[in-house]
């Protein structure tokens, strides 16, 4: 970063004095004639004003960067490799990436899993740094951070680095704020987590989740619905507004936002309110449906299409982030609780069928393309599934 000489900042000093700026950039907004004739400067002292000015407020020097260095981009690893491989790296530093599912697909079981990930060494796929935590949806869950922390650990760095990586290490540097409203949520983003980023030691960003203040206009049913739409066109101001304060925060603090997102009902077009009563769940039996070997094919692979549901927040939003993730559940048999299947049928299914099953989708990223495996959740958090596990 150029740093001004005593002459230089004499020159500053007096540009912002008489503008009556309190900033550098505040200077620049004005026209170039404007500046000249309100700082008193010749054309050679206000041409050399300016350029202080610009490095002083744009130091773009300091943002230019070599191919060499580009190439060595820092991931924050998921603890497996084969999921690491999916997603391109794992979750990239610098970026902001969506995590969407159904309710109790795992979204928060994965943010969990990189809170932890995020603070291991570097050497093992971590970026070595703190992690802020916004819980918009109740309570933060300690206790399950507590007892991932543990099996995490000693599956990436094995289990001889288990004890000097304690999950009181851990839950030390995960700053937590749970938020119950929009304003507040509005408040820690303005003054809280800048604050926190500022130290320079946070390398991943957790709001789990962006939908929960900002997907419903909770009263809507007291307003005009010129006021309604009023609501929704704000809404999407301060989304824009959330999105350009993530991407500048990560590309300057070098680290990653990962924002929670939920889903919403998508309904057939030219269809009417009886396509509701179909099976929506992928290869789970419903009451209006005993089709087992429609079962069976739906149960290979999973899609958001088939289950009829699609991320909310809409478009807008969808291209404010770099990267999603999406997380699907295919409930077994015994979790379904199917009546019109008799047991005699439910016997003869194949044990894949009577499980519950996970996938994990990137769905669309520029550093890898679309596809999806098995996943299967367990005491350390996501992991591929076993070839055996997923036939």
């Amino acid at each position: 970063m150029h740093t001004p000489t005593d002459e230089e900042q004499a020159l500053l000093s007096k540009c912002i004095a008489k503008v009556g700026c309190e900033e550098a950039h505040q200077c620049l907004l004005m026209p170039y004639a404007e500046f000249l004739r309100t700082a008193g400067l010749g054309p050679e002292e206000g041409r050399r004003a300016w350029e202080l000015l610009s490095r002083l407020a744009y130091p773009w020097e300091d943002r230019c960067q070599s191919a060499l260095a580009l190439a060595e981009e820092r991931w924050i690893t998921t603890g497996d490799p084969q999921i690491d491989a999916l997603l391109g790296g794992g979750i990239r530093l610098g970026s902001i990436v969506e995590i969407v599912g159904e309710s109790a697909a795992g979204k928060t079981q994965l943010c969990l899993q990189l809170a932890i990930a995020a603070q291991l060494p570097r050497s093992v796929g971590g970026a070595g740094g703190d992690v802020i935590y916004i819980s918009t949806e109740g309570a933060f869950p300690t206790q399950r951070l507590a007892d991932m922390a543990g099996p995490f650990v000693a599956r990436v760095c094995g289990r001889g680095a288990a004890p000097s990586i304690t999950a009181q290490r851990i839950m030390r540097h995960v700053q937590i704020a749970e938020l119950d409203d929009m304003e507040t949520m509005f408040h820690a983003l303005d003054y809280k987590v800048p604050a926190l980023l500022s130290a320079g030691t946070v390398r991943l960003v957790i709001i789990d989740s962006i939908a929960a203040h900002t997907r419903f206009d909770m009263s809507a049913g007291e307003r005009a619905p010129d006021d309604s739409r009023a609501f929704y066109k704000e809404r999407s101001s301060h989304l824009v507004q959330m999105g350009a304060r993530f991407k500048r925060w990560a590309d300057q603090y070098d680290c990653a936002f990962v924002c929670v997102n939920q889903v919403t009902d998508v309904f057939p077009a030219g269809r009417g309110a009886s396509a509701s009563a179909e099976p929506t769940r992928i290869g789970a039996l419903s009451e209006q449906s005993t089709d087992l070997s429609q079962m069976d094919s739906q149960g290979e692979f999973a899609s958001m299409a088939r289950t009829r549901k699609a991320p909310a927040l809409g478009a807008m939003w969808a291209n404010i982030i770099n990267a999603r993730i999406m997380l699907y559940q295919r409930r077994g048999l015994a979790a379904a609780a199917c009546p019109r299947v008799d047991a005699d049928a439910a016997a003869a299914l194949p044990a894949h069928l009577l499980r519950t099953r996970r996938w994990l989708e990137n769905a669309f990223s520029p550093w890898a393309p679309r596809a999806q495996c098995e996943v299967v959740l367990g005491a350390s958090g996501f992991q591929h599934a076993p070839l055996e596990a997923s036939s």
